[in-house]
């Protein structure tokens, strides 16, 4: 039931005991709930001083300790442990991270009579705020809870409006980790990037949201999918992938040809698969491919090469064009600008200026005149010096000849 107004000798008992008495005594006196309390002390402008009980944490004693093995050796989020415990997130960050204060060798916050923070515990957060940190670093060096860290960057803020003053940089300088809050305007861009088919770690990089978050909005968008039997681009009502969007990573039909051709020609599986830029896994994939369309058409089967001779394996490793994932990638981008076998003209001048470049680093680097201290260290390692005596042109008076004729 709805609580009657107050009436004016409560609000003037309000005025004179709030301050002393707190909200709590206050509610007891006048039977009304803490928060109305509270709430009607905000509507006229009071504060309190009197002594508050603290708030006993959700997690204490086994479920703590077991709470902080979790996060720290097990490395669980603080949602998965809040989930585990049956209380909400945030009260799983405020139980930990108040716990780890000091086993991380912080000081936690000094606290006076009532509860409230020490003007040089104000001031230290204060310095936190100016200087980007994150709010959980915060709560961790000082052992204090979300709310006392949102509430203090609150009044800080207000302050330095009123003295105007520059206002505190963003929680970690804007840096985009899981704890920030993001807007509304990109959750939109990353659901947009999710209903296209793409993952949580390609939406990461585009859009700049951590990939925490992003792969909790797409376990939202999946659950949200499902009520209506639908499900994101590529996979299954679950969630789960199923086949991949067309990109760099993906084999080009242009290798697949070309590797068929070579198949066809006798040159060995992994070799072919080698040479084309493909992975071995995918190029017996594709050998099975091509011996089921030849066995549709009534040819026999790609015979099975193996090739265990020296010739062989300098043949194989002469194949090896390609250094890397990154090679890969790049010469399957190259197709398809340029076309297969434009391509791998194109790939290799790119890897013979890479290899001439770093030739010609790795000379003038030997070249290159080296300091006393370079030196110094190369002789503490193990070098040796030698004396070297410069070649001079010699001189034709004292050669055998000039001698010869200075005698005559």
């Amino acid at each position: 039931m709805k609580a009657p107004p107050y009436a004016p000798a409560d609000i003037q008992w309000l005025r004179d005991n709030y301050g002393p008495l707190g909200p709590r005594l206050c509610a007891e006196h006048l039977g009304r709930t803490r928060r109305a309390i509270y709430a009607k002390a905000n509507e006229l402008g009071l504060h309190s001083k009197g002594e508050q009980r603290a708030r006993s944490p959700l997690l204490a004693g086994a479920e703590l300790e077991e709470a902080i093995r979790l996060r720290e050796d097990d490395r669980w989020s603080f949602a998965r442990i809040g989930k585990r415990y049956g209380v909400c997130e945030a009260a799983a960050t405020n139980a930990v991270l108040i716990a780890l204060c000091p086993r991380k060798g912080h000081s936690p916050a000094r606290r006076d009579a009532h509860g409230g923070l020490l003007p040089s515990e104000i001031d230290r957060l204060r310095l936190m705020l100016q200087m980007g940190t994150k709010a959980v670093d915060i709560q961790l060096r000082m052992g204090v809870s979300a709310a006392c860290v949102a509430e203090q960057r609150r009044r800080y803020q207000a302050d330095l409006a009123t003295r105007e003053r520059a206002p505190l940089p963003p929680y970690g300088n804007g840096e985009r980790y899981s704890g920030v809050r993001v807007s509304k305007a990109d959750l939109r861009r990353v659901e947009a990037m999710l209903l296209q088919g793409f993952g949580s770690t390609r939406t990461c990089r585009e859009t700049g949201v951590s990939n925490t978050v992003c792969k909790r909005v797409r376990n939202n968008l999946v659950k949200r999918l499902a009520r209506k039997g639908q499900s994101l681009p590529g996979c299954d009502i679950d969630g789960n992938r199923q086949r991949q969007l067309p990109g760099l990573r993906n084999v080009h039909p242009a290798q697949v040809s070309a590797m068929k051709t070579l198949l066809v020609d006798g040159i060995p599986v992994r070799r072919a698969g080698t040479i084309t830029g493909i992975g071995h896994c995918s190029a017996y994939r594709i050998r099975d491919e091509l011996n089921a369309e030849r066995a549709a058409q009534g040819k026999p089967p790609i015979p099975r090469i193996h090739v265990n001779s020296t010739a062989g394996r300098k043949a194989a490793k002469a194949a090896e064009w390609l250094n890397g994932p990154r090679d890969i990638v790049r010469f399957r981008q190259l197709i398809i600008e340029l076309g297969y076998d434009a391509a791998v003209i194109a790939m290799k001048a790119e890897i013979r200026d890479r290899e001439d470049a770093a030739r010609a680093a790795r000379q003038a680097e030997r070249d290159r005149p080296r300091t006393f201290e370079e030196q110094l260290e190369r002789v503490r390692a193990g070098a040796k010096i030698s004396i070297r005596q410069p070649i001079r042109k010699a001189d034709p008076a004292y050669t055998l000849g000039g001698v010869a004729t200075g005698a005559l």
